[in-house]
């Protein structure tokens, strides 16, 4: 059995390590980001030493994500970089309702295929208007 540990104190987004046997085989590591204009999580990092994939723990991780998000009820969406590549990622994130917004080309500096494709998990229904939740009744 494997088991999540607080790594760093922040009290709303800590990061965290998956251990098995008090081996280190996963972490989470996300920031909050305030841009376009709203409230964001960004996933920096989340992984699992490939012997111990496909036993729940990213499942785990991320989920431990979400539900913080969905407790604190203030963020419009979760996002992440994933290498294009990276069809196990890719599927990985689809699986939970992320989607790709965009591809970044030369995102990467240093691995190839260089470009990242950039998922998002929107949190929040976009906002269509100041009347948008007010319902026509017939007279």
């Amino acid at each position: 059995m494997y088991s999540l540990r607080l790594v760093t104190g922040n009290t709303l987004f800590p990061s965290l390590a998956a251990y098995f046997n008090d081996i280190a085989v996963g972490a989470v590591c996300c920031r909050v980001d305030h841009s376009q204009n709203q409230k964001r999580l960004y996933i920096m990092t989340l992984g699992c030493l490939a012997p111990y994939r496909r036993l729940g723990i990213g499942t785990k991780m991320l989920n431990h994500v979400l539900n913080i998000c969905e407790k604190d009820g203030t963020f419009d969406n979760i996002y992440l970089h994933v290498q294009i590549s990276n069809e196990s990622a890719i599927d990985f994130y689809r699986k939970f309702g992320f989607e790709i917004i965009e591809t970044k080309k030369n995102y990467y500096k240093r691995i190839e295929p260089a470009d990242a494709h950039v998922l998002q998990k929107n949190l929040k229904a976009p906002c269509l208007g100041q009347n948008a939740d007010v319902q026509k009744t017939d007279n």
